[in-house]
């Protein structure tokens, strides 16, 4: 039997109580920074990582809320936190993505997300994959990390 890889990552929510996401190269899908665990780090020096990685975001461990351990699909977890920012402090004209990989398609060194973006729970619905969508969207994991960071959704 396969053991379950462990990815973590970091939900960034702002004042308006929507999400940072980023857009996956090569990939119609939006996701949030998250990677797999490296041997002997922690899941939020992880999620730390992932985030200066591939949106380059710092945040201080103190602002981190940890949301914990979920099942994401067959043979991979997600370890998950959250912070709380604002759109002025975290803007996404500033994210850059420091992480590479070989295009399947051109084989030319090509940036893992290539735009950034803050989303409400309509745009999530259409840019997420599915598994994300379900975690974070049908089972309430958003909604639970906006209350335990006092952000309430801007409803227009």
């Amino acid at each position: 039997m396969m053991a379950t890889q462990l990815s973590c990552g970091l939900l960034v929510i702002n004042e308006r109580g929507e999400l940072l996401v980023g857009h996956s190269t090569g990939s119609t899908h939006w996701d949030l920074p998250k990677g797999l665990i490296d041997e002997g780090e922690s899941a939020m020096a992880c999620a730390l990582r992932e985030a200066r990685e591939e949106f380059g975001l710092e945040f201080p461990t103190g602002r981190l809320v940890e949301l914990g351990r979920y099942a994401y699909y067959r043979g991979k977890d997600l370890h998950l936190f959250c912070v709380g920012t604002t759109s002025t402090e975290t803007r996404p004209e500033h994210c850059r993505c420091t992480s590479y990989f070989d295009h399947y398609v051109t084989g030319k060194r090509a940036p893992e997300v290539d735009g950034f973006a803050w989303s409400d729970d309509a745009q999530l619905r259409v840019r997420l994959a599915k598994s994300m969508k379900r975690l974070l969207l049908e089972k309430g994991l958003l909604a639970h990390a906006r209350t335990l960071l006092g952000r309430t959704p801007d409803t227009g």
